[in-house]
């Protein structure tokens, strides 16, 4: 009896298959209406389900409704949940508390990651002493409180839950790892030297992507965790094993066969969840491929295989399927030569950016290049690294930039105009990305995203924020785009930094409006732009915060920030 559990931080989804023979042939389209009944009991989801009202199909139904308001779900010995950052304290929270119900009377739930790690005494607070919190990296050969021969950190990561979920992850097409671990530096705003405390040379890179390779298929890009990768006397020949691996300078491959290996791991039994599921995702693409006269023939096979949906499908009906799909799969499905890129993803160290390391960089397909530019007062260490990587003809970079932290917003703007130039000048590319600081481990900001620097204010924070969610999170390298977004000059971008959010996002779209702001901000004299900016830095305009001002000249100006995105 297979069932079907879906386990994520919103909600828990519960259909039990063979019990309801319908739903295989006739009710598949209706899957998701059927669990919101069995979640909620309302009957209003069940109205576009043909004939539900059958006695023997709602006792049924009943029953596993009966079965979820009794959080009768399948047990298991062992539960790890990984915590993420911890700005999303409660969500974890509630992930780990509704993880118990799914846990066997002396099985026992672990808890792991970035904020487990971080904040261990504060979680342990709130889930209970029964949930065992692990600190730090699972880099020996004590895994679960016994001894195995397995490093559970060295080992390749399982791509196949990526196959389990609707959501596209946008670096599915990427393999994770590692080639040193912790990093040499104790920056004040940074976690790395308590989540990886001791520095870790050299990582073997090359058994972990054979294995994924074998597993899942060769992938286009190499994501590379690693914290401060330069520092490692090792990084010689870090660059070999990855030219190895065939990531070299101009290197290609031939995608993976998808249809291939998702038989392959279907026939070896492999994750079934995820690879009927897949399955089923590549049916749907091929058939969007086929002339309209077969996609109807492979549409009516498919319906008569039950593999039109995810939760009719078996892997037994998609072997016996394979005689039809598989000759139109090698058909449609053209494989075509890509390049190979590396992404040393949390960035490189500009203090140790030397030219025997630019070359040696320059040895392989790194795309982009990305150095931290932390600190205005860094800018001679960081310009020299950036000006040594064009050099070597490294010319792709997406560069990182902290703001609120002890930066003044200035600060800000000078680094973003910096990178414009020297795009410029080098005639490279760089995309700069704004990095919010936030004190993780402050009790009084490591559940939310409230903290401001002391040079920030809520509203210069939600200036920021608007403008990068309007260059959907980076700048890139043309000046107009640049200018447009954050000013030609340091006024005009103060004056953003005071705009209504609402005029921001769309001055260009409402650029009279924006002028007649602008001109009556302007005009204030020195006792009411004072009480405005007062106003202005809580970021709250209610009718009666706007009252709360003496001047009859700032109320009509606060009326501008009472404009909402929608009007």
């Amino acid at each position: 009896m297979e069932e079907f559990f879906c386990v994520d931080k919103y909600n828990l989804s519960l259909f039990q298959q063979s019990e309801i023979d319908e739903p295989t042939k006739l009710f598949a389209k209706y899957t998701n209406d059927l669990q919101n009944f069995i979640r909620s009991g309302k009957y209003s989801y069940l109205d576009s389900v043909p004939n539900f009202k059958d006695t023997l199909f709602e006792e049924k139904l009943m029953w596993l409704r009966h079965r979820f308001q009794k959080n009768d779900f399948p047990k298991f010995d062992i539960i790890c949940v990984a915590s993420l950052f911890t700005f999303f304290w409660q969500k974890t929270i509630d992930t780990i508390n509704f993880s118990k119900k799914f846990l066997d009377s002396n099985g026992k739930l672990y808890v792991g990651g970035v904020a487990a790690t971080i904040l261990p005494d504060e979680m342990q607070a709130e889930v209970g002493e029964e949930v065992y919190i692990h600190r730090g990296l699972l880099d020996s050969r004590k895994n679960f409180e016994k001894d195995d021969d397995v490093i559970i950190d060295t080992l390749s990561p399982d791509y196949s839950i990526l196959e389990e979920i609707d959501y596209k992850y946008p670096s599915g097409n990427a393999y994770f790892g590692y080639t040193t671990r912790g990093c040499i530096r104790r920056c004040e705003f940074c976690a790395v030297h308590t989540l990886e405390p001791e520095y870790k040379n050299y990582v073997d890179i090359r058994e972990q992507l054979s294995q994924a390779e074998e597993q899942f298929g060769n992938k286009q890009y190499l994501l590379l965790m690693d914290n401060n990768v330069l520092a490692s006397s090792e990084f010689s020949k870090i660059i070999d094993d990855l030219k190895e691996c065939g990531f070299a300078k101009g290197a290609t491959y031939i995608p993976s066969d998808e249809y291939e290996i998702t038989m392959k791991n279907l026939m070896s039994g492999y994750n079934d969840r995820a690879y009927i599921r897949k399955m089923i995702q590549l049916y749907n693409e091929l058939d969007k491929k086929l002339p309209e006269e077969s996609a109807g023939k492979f549409y009516s096979a498919r319906e008569g295989h039950h593999l039109l949906y995810l939760v009719s499908a078996t892997k037994e009906k998609i072997f016996e399927f394979d005689s039809i799909a598989r000759p139109l799969f090698e058909k449609y499905f053209k494989r075509i030569k890509r390049m190979h890129y590396i992404d040393f993803n949390q960035g490189l160290d500009a203090r140790l950016f030397t030219e025997e390391i630019a070359a040696k960089l320059a040895e392989i397909n790194i795309r982009p290049l990305r150095i931290a530019f932390d600190h205005f007062e860094q800018r001679a260490i960081y310009e020299k690294a950036v000006r040594t990587a064009a050099k070597y003809g490294i010319r792709d970079m997406s560069n990182y930039v902290l703001y609120n932290f002890k930066d003044e917003p200035d600060d800000l703007y000078h680094r973003l105009k910096l990178n414009i130039d020297l795009c410029e000048e080098l005639n490279v590319s760089i995309y700069s990305f704004p990095m919010k600081y936030h004190p993780i481990r402050d009790p009084k900001y490591f559940r939310n995203r409230d903290y401001l620097g002391e040079h920030w204010n809520k509203k210069f924070i939600r200036a920021i924020q608007a403008i990068i969610n309007a260059t959907k999170g980076k700048i890139g390298r043309g000046r107009s785009f640049f200018e447009a977004a954050f000013g030609k000059n340091l006024d005009e971008f103060h004056d953003l930094l005071w705009m209504p959010e609402a005029l921001i996002i769309y001055r260009v779209k409402n650029d009279a409006l924006s002028k007649e702001w602008q001109q009556k901000f302007h005009s204030l004299n020195t006792s009411e732009l004072a009480e405005a900016k007062k106003i202005i830095m809580a970021n709250k305009f209610s009718d009666s915060d706007i009252l709360q001002a003496k001047f009859a000249n700032v109320r009509q100006l606060l009326k501008f920030y009472q404009i909402r995105r929608d009007d």
